[in-house]
């Protein structure tokens, strides 16, 4: 499981529709497109879509026309498949016209899954300890599993028992979107980290098909 308390700011890419949820709740269904930065100096950075989603109906549309920018804060949920990742995002709050007009997607994560191979155990230059590590979660797509990868870092921490390959674990913090090579990865700067009991697998609503 990876959810986002996030904000975004974008460019509507095409004029809002709306749709009808399975329980018959109407809602509007608009994509966002934004430009995430390159991980590395120079390197370039990528256009992503983002499915955003608001409870709302026809009365609304004309307000989410394409070409607006907007920003927005909601829950930022991932849809893994194959090597494509889908960014679905529920608005709680959405503002017409923001106060800044940069591209951005940022927020705090929390995450459930797996450690991958290891924990890299380092010293800073002024002799602070800290931990970084891969992380997946994993998702059911139709019959296939498939698994999202998180790049995570925690400063001034000493490394946990329980933090080794394998563990199932549960950490939060601060969320980064950036590109390398054309691709999209996701880091995590952690803010707490703990052993997480994994539970039998029930599909999520937020990792349904996205609506663009």
């Amino acid at each position: 499981m990876i959810k986002v308390q996030a904000t975004i700011n974008g460019v509507i890419s095409k004029s809002a529709t709306v749709r009808t949820a399975g329980d018959g709740k109407m809602f509007i269904g608009f994509p966002v497109k934004l430009t995430v930065p390159g991980s590395r100096n120079n390197m370039p950075g990528k256009e992503l879509t983002v499915s955003v989603s608001k409870d709302g109906d026809e009365s609304e549309l004309t307000a989410f026309a394409a070409g607006t920018r907007i920003e927005a804060t909601g829950t930022l949920t991932f849809r893994k498949t194959g090597d494509n990742l889908y960014f679905n995002f529920h608005a709680d709050t959405i503002n017409l016209s923001p106060e800044s007009n940069k591209d951005a997607i940022e927020g705090m994560l929390e995450f459930k899954g797996t450690v991958g191979k290891g924990v890299d155990e380092k010293t800073d230059k002024k002799g602070g300890k800290y931990v970084s590590f891969s992380a997946y979660s994993t998702e059911k797509s139709g019959d296939a599993l498939q698994f999202t990868w998180v790049r995570f870092i925690k400063f001034d921490y000493v490394k946990e028992a329980f933090l080794e390959a394998k563990a199932k674990i549960h950490a939060t913090g601060k969320l980064t979107v950036s590109a390398y090579n054309g691709r999209i990865d996701l880091d995590c700067r952690m803010e707490e980290v703990k052993p997480w009991e994994r539970q039998p697998f029930t599909p999520s609503k937020d990792n349904e098909n996205p609506p663009f």
